[in-house]
Formats: structure tokens, sequence, C-alpha cells
């Protein structure tokens, strides 16, 4: 039982380095190879909301693997450096940037 408790303590340890780390990522420091959690953390949403994206094709991504989501930093900002890219990735989320309804 001890040996449980520690292994979970550990992983709640990590877990704050993890959120840290993604706190702190900014478009600068991030890597060219973004996980969807880094994504997210860079565009501001919900990881859960970035799966969603990736889902529906709105982020670029490649799947290596069940659980090996990557999203290129580069393609990222190409998607979200067009104003169309910008309106058709809100309106899928049921809002357009700037309050236009």
């Amino acid at each position: 039982m001890a040996g449980r408790k520690a292994a979970g303590h550990h992983n709640a340890w990590k877990g704050d380095a993890v959120k840290k780390r993604l706190e702190d990522l900014d478009w600068e420091t991030a890597p060219d190879s973004l996980t969807v959690a880094e994504a997210a953390a860079l565009l501001r949403i919900p990881k859960n909301a970035a799966y969603e994206a990736v889902r529906l094709g709105l982020l670029p991504a490649v799947n290596f693997g069940k659980r090996r989501t990557r999203i290129s930093k580069i393609a990222l900002r190409q998607v979200f450096g067009t104003p169309a890219a910008e309106v058709h990735a809100t309106a899928a989320f049921n809002h357009l940037p700037g309050g236009v309804k």
C-alpha cells in the first residue's frame, strides 16, 4: 500500500510540473512539434476543445499511434494567420470573432 501512495504522490508532482511548463509556454520557446496540450496552451483554449478541433480537421495534426498526436507550430501559425481560417475555426465552436452575429 505504501508503494502505491508514493507512486500516486509522484504522479501528482509530475502533473504539477507539466501544468507549470504549459503555463510558461509561449510561441518563441515552444518546440516545433507540439502535443495537443501544448497547442491548446498556446491558443489559450481548453485541451478538450483542441482535441475536438483536431478531430474536426480544424487543427493540422499528425497521429503517430493511438496516443501520439502532434501539431506543427509552423502549420498552427499559418492556420491562425489567415482571417478566413480564423472565422471558420471559431464558427465551428458556435461563435464568431469580434462579436459578429
